[in-house]
Protein backbone atom coordinates (compact mmCIF):
# COMPACT_ATOMS: atom_id res chain seq x y z
CA UNK A 1 0.00 0.00 0.00
CA UNK A 2 2.77 2.55 0.73
CA UNK A 3 4.30 2.09 -2.81
CA UNK A 4 0.92 2.66 -4.13
CA UNK A 5 0.99 5.63 -2.37
CA UNK A 6 4.65 7.29 -3.44
CA UNK A 7 4.08 6.70 -6.81
CA UNK A 8 1.44 9.16 -7.33
CA UNK A 9 3.30 11.82 -5.16
CA UNK A 10 7.03 11.01 -6.76
CA UNK A 11 6.06 13.59 -9.84
CA UNK A 12 4.84 15.98 -7.58
CA UNK A 13 8.40 15.92 -5.78
CA UNK A 14 10.23 15.96 -8.83
CA UNK A 15 7.95 18.78 -10.00
CA UNK A 16 8.51 20.55 -6.94
CA UNK A 17 12.38 20.33 -7.10
CA UNK A 18 12.35 21.50 -10.24
CA UNK A 19 10.66 24.58 -9.50
CA UNK A 20 13.11 24.99 -6.25
CA UNK A 21 16.35 24.48 -8.65
CA UNK A 22 14.16 27.06 -11.10
CA UNK A 23 14.11 29.57 -8.51
CA UNK A 24 17.71 28.97 -7.03
CA UNK A 25 19.14 29.91 -10.59
CA UNK A 26 17.73 33.01 -11.62
CA UNK A 27 20.17 33.73 -14.60
CA UNK A 28 18.71 30.13 -16.41
CA UNK A 29 15.55 30.21 -15.25
CA UNK A 30 13.98 30.57 -18.85
CA UNK A 31 16.36 27.84 -19.79
CA UNK A 32 15.51 25.78 -16.90
CA UNK A 33 11.85 25.89 -17.51
CA UNK A 34 12.29 25.15 -20.82
CA UNK A 35 14.28 21.98 -20.09
CA UNK A 36 11.32 21.14 -17.21
CA UNK A 37 8.64 21.84 -19.34
CA UNK A 38 10.44 19.48 -22.34
CA UNK A 39 10.79 16.68 -19.64
CA UNK A 40 6.90 16.65 -18.52
CA UNK A 41 5.89 16.32 -21.99
CA UNK A 42 8.07 13.58 -22.78
CA UNK A 43 6.76 11.79 -19.27
CA UNK A 44 3.09 12.48 -20.69
CA UNK A 45 3.67 11.04 -23.99
CA UNK A 46 5.42 8.43 -22.06
CA UNK A 47 2.30 7.88 -19.60
CA UNK A 48 -0.30 7.71 -22.41
CA UNK A 49 1.97 5.22 -24.91
CA UNK A 50 2.07 2.59 -21.68
CA UNK A 51 -1.84 3.28 -21.15
CA UNK A 52 -2.84 2.82 -24.39
CA UNK A 53 -0.47 -0.56 -25.23
CA UNK A 54 -2.62 -1.43 -21.58
CA UNK A 55 -5.67 -0.78 -22.73
CA UNK A 56 -5.37 -1.98 -26.34
CA UNK A 57 -6.97 -5.56 -27.55
CA UNK A 58 -4.67 -8.22 -28.31
CA UNK A 59 -4.47 -9.66 -31.81
CA UNK A 60 -8.03 -11.38 -31.59
CA UNK A 61 -9.89 -8.59 -29.92
CA UNK A 62 -11.99 -6.03 -31.52
CA UNK A 63 -11.35 -1.80 -30.91
CA UNK A 64 -14.48 -0.06 -30.79
CA UNK A 65 -15.53 2.25 -28.46
CA UNK A 66 -17.84 -0.45 -26.01
CA UNK A 67 -15.25 -3.03 -25.61
CA UNK A 68 -12.72 -0.71 -24.80
CA UNK A 69 -14.66 1.27 -22.42
CA UNK A 70 -15.87 -2.27 -20.97
CA UNK A 71 -12.12 -3.61 -20.80
CA UNK A 72 -11.54 -0.51 -18.74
Amino acid sequence: MAVALANPASPACAFLLGCAVVAAAGAHAERLARLLVGALCGGTVLLLLRASLTYAPGPDGTFDGVSVYAAS
